[in-house]
């Protein structure tokens, strides 16, 4: 767009001679002009879908706020499936412009797909101050912002109020303790008229331990990390949960929590991101709430975090620019606003304002303490080995589990197994 052009005009008379005003000297009349911008050429920029986007939200938070902002801008998703696993689109060239992940970047960067974004981030001036800083640790490797957050799953412990009522038992509140919890379970475990009730279901123990600084391996070891105090604490509570007469878990599948909660209505508490589930069983008549996360005595109010979404600009696109300014747009606070208003997903922003707005456009939470999903503070960010989730770890670990719970061994001594076991297996591991 051409400047004005701004003249300084002195008159001296009528002659309409122009002089300059300080020293008598003519004024000199500017005739540079700025070069007009360019029109953004026509760019298609290809999302790859870790999760599939039901349609409405597909464009409701990505295709109308990015086209409202840069017009130039077409988005294509594409969702992981049969033919489209990253490993497929990398070998064939055709991996798109921007990737989202859920929970562990590394598999990207062991495809060479993630960079370094701090270029990328100060040419766009995003300002990452805007995020909740426990999340953005998580989108680093060595530490190098290859991610940002998107969202995340809001976890609380569920309730059912009308098994609560039928025993006369308090519900649950925001700040319990695992051991308060544990309690409260054992006095709605009963069984009347032929029907059982179950008390809480953990889902398992991997679900329980967020809030304590532990995982199976250290990270730059991939040495078990088992034999520790905090892990004797969790298995101790775990086991105990479980001994409860009538309190035994049916599956630990996240269908099983499901159902049990939502389905059968024979448990009066659950642990989970369950709600995406709660909108079809409050019309089936689920009398529910939710409260904040139980915390570990020690670790008072830390809490673990819920499946996060993160999302980054593949390293190897040729649309380097406009995918960062598709990620500006949507991590800006009203995407994020909309997000959870009316979708319910965890807000990634640390923006009270967009906290506050958490699922006020969804019916079925009107009255329910929503805020909960908020309350506590997210545990530090632990890096964790690529092998923690290891089906040959796990398979150990998970047979210790069971021997204590069925009251084969003790805490100390399965721990002390597992961390043997595992240390002999290891090597086997890495070499394949």
């Amino acid at each position: 767009m051409k400047k004005k052009l701004s003249i300084i005009v002195c008159s001296l008379a009528a002659v309409g001679l122009l002089a300059g005003c300080s020293g008598g000297k003519p004024a000199q009349e500017s005739t540079s002009t700025a070069a007009p911008k360019a029109e953004a050429k026509p760019v298609t920029i290809k999302i790859y879908q870790w999760v599939a986007v039901a349609d409405d939200q597909w464009q409701q938070l990505y295709v109308e706020p990015v086209k409202k902002k840069y017009p130039h801008i077409t988005l294509e998703q594409v969702t992981r499936g049969k033919g489209t696993n990253p490993e497929e689109l990398v070998a064939s060239g055709e991996f798109p412009d921007i990737f989202t992940i859920s929970n562990d970047i590394r598999p990207y960067t062991n495809l060479g797909l993630t960079q370094d974004m701090s270029t990328l981030i100060k040419k766009e001036n995003i300002d990452l101050s805007k995020f909740d800083a426990s999340l953005t640790e998580r989108s680093k490797v060595d530490n190098q912002m290859v991610a940002f957050p998107f969202y995340s799953s809001p976890t609380a412990l569920y309730y059912n109020k009308d098994i609560f009522d039928k025993f006369a038992i308090p519900y649950p509140k925001d700040g319990m303790y695992w051991e308060d919890i544990i309690n409260v379970a054992k006095q709605v475990t009963r069984s009347d008229a032929g029907f059982q009730y179950k008390g809480l279901h953990p889902q398992s123990i991997f679900a329980m331990k967020g809030g304590l600084p532990i995982d199976l391996l250290d990270a730059k070891t991939d040495t078990p990390t088992i034999n520790n105090d905090q892990w004797k604490q969790l298995l101790t509570l775990y086991a105990n949960l479980l001994s409860i007469p009538g309190n035994e878990p049916k599956g630990g599948a996240f269908a099983d929590v499901v159902n049990t909660f939502v389905k059968d209505k024979n448990t009066a508490m659950v642990i989970s991101n369950m709600m995406p589930s709660m909108q079809e069983a409050t019309k089936n008549g689920l009398n529910w709430d939710m409260v904040q996360l139980p915390s570990y005595k020690g670790y008072d109010g830390l809490k673990g975090l819920g499946d996060t979404m993160y999302i980054g600009v593949n390293k190897v696109s040729k649309n380097q620019d406009d995918a960062m300014k598709v990620l500006s747009v949507l991590t800006s606070e009203e995407v994020q606003t909309t997000m959870a208003k009316k979708y319910g997903y965890y807000p990634v922003l640390a923006s009270k304002a967009v906290k506050d707005s958490f699922g006020a456009d969804m019916e079925f939470l009107k009255g329910k303490n929503v805020q909960a999903i908020f309350k506590g503070q997210i545990a530090p960010y632990m890096p964790s080995s690529m092998y923690s989730g290891h089906a040959d770890v796990r398979k150990i670990f998970n047979a210790k589990v069971a021997d204590v719970v069925a009251g084969k061994k003790d805490v100390n001594s399965a721990l002390r197994e597992a961390d043997e076991e595992i240390t002999k297996l290891m090597p086997q591991i890495k070499q394949k």
